[in-house]
């Protein structure tokens, strides 16, 4: 899998709620429709998610996004999913739609899979709950209106249509890729600071806004099979990511903050496609010094 993870210093206020601002975690999926042509119909699995929080002993932000490097991992990832949100039970979890898109979906992928999660439920709250009575429209509608500048160049509809030629890799995959990761930190940046906006436009979020939803609607019949993932399946992996001044990332924009990392991840993917060719080109002179193989 693919896979980008980073701590980065900063200035948190908590304008939102008044919870810790230590409780609160952004989750946001990503999906992709899978077509079965024997049942005639799509099933919307899950190709990558984005979670990130406030580290409460470093007061850094931390950032993970990952996406799935070949469809069949998608059992693997879906369980890191479950384990993150075991790990941070207790906390709120946040997002646009997540309720009825991000949840639902993960829940049915469960059932598909045969994952039985060991949490029966989770708190939540739904920016999309309150976008009508609050005056935003979608996500990109509530950085506009807390004065957030973003600069995406995708959408969500992106990661229906291409993930399919990452799983192939044809041609400008690679773009794709860094497409994905620039949209989703882009976002993950942008989250902490409608923490610091929120309530210059809108009212503190209180306790009784904030919503309690089954992950498992049959309970705890049976033992959980999430087990620890792996984690040296990752091709990169970018931890601990300091930048050399605090001064210079408290000043930064969202958009300064994400160029940042994606020159990173740009240089990493460089390095890695360098790689899988060198690999690839062993592959073939061992395929033509070998007569055998050359004549099968």
């Amino acid at each position: 899998m693919y896979k980008i993870e980073v701590k980065i210093d900063g200035q948190f206020i908590n304008n939102f709620s008044n919870d810790s601002i230590y409780d609160l975690v952004f989750l946001d999926l990503e999906f992709w429709p899978d077509y079965l042509p024997l049942q005639g119909k799509a099933v919307q699995r899950i190709y990558g998610y984005t979670i990130t929080r406030l580290l409460k002993r470093t007061n850094q932000q931390y950032i993970k996004v990952k996406f799935l490097e070949f469809e069949v991992e998608e059992e693997q990832l879906v369980k890191e999913i479950m384990q993150d949100i075991s790990r941070l039970k207790n906390k709120t979890f946040i997002g646009f739609e997540i309720k009825k898109s991000d949840l639902k979906t993960l829940t049915n992928r469960f059932k598909a899979l045969s994952i039985y999660p060991n949490v029966n439920e989770i708190k939540l709250f739904d920016f999309r709950d309150y976008s009508q009575e609050y005056g935003y429209k979608g996500l990109n509608g509530l950085f506009e209106q807390l004065e957030i500048k973003v600069n995406k160049k995708i959408d969500g509809r992106y990661f229906r249509k291409n993930p399919r030629k990452v799983f192939l890799r044809k041609s400008g995959w690679i773009d794709i890729l860094l497409n994905m990761f620039e949209y989703c930190l882009e976002d993950a940046a942008g989250y902490f600071e409608i923490v610091s906006n929120w309530n210059k436009k809108n009212p503190l979020i209180t306790k009784n806004m904030i919503i309690s939803e089954s992950l498992n609607s049959s309970e705890l019949e049976k033992e959980t099979s999430v087990t620890l993932i792996n984690q040296d399946a990752e091709i990169f992996s970018l931890q601990n990511f300091q930048p050399t001044s605090h001064q210079l990332l408290s000043s930064l924009t969202v958009a300064d903050l994400e160029a940042l990392i994606i020159k990173i991840v740009q240089k990493t993917l460089k390095e890695e496609m360098q790689k899988l060719k060198h690999d690839h080109l062993l592959d073939q002179t061992k395929q033509i010094n070998d007569p055998l193989k050359v004549f099968v």
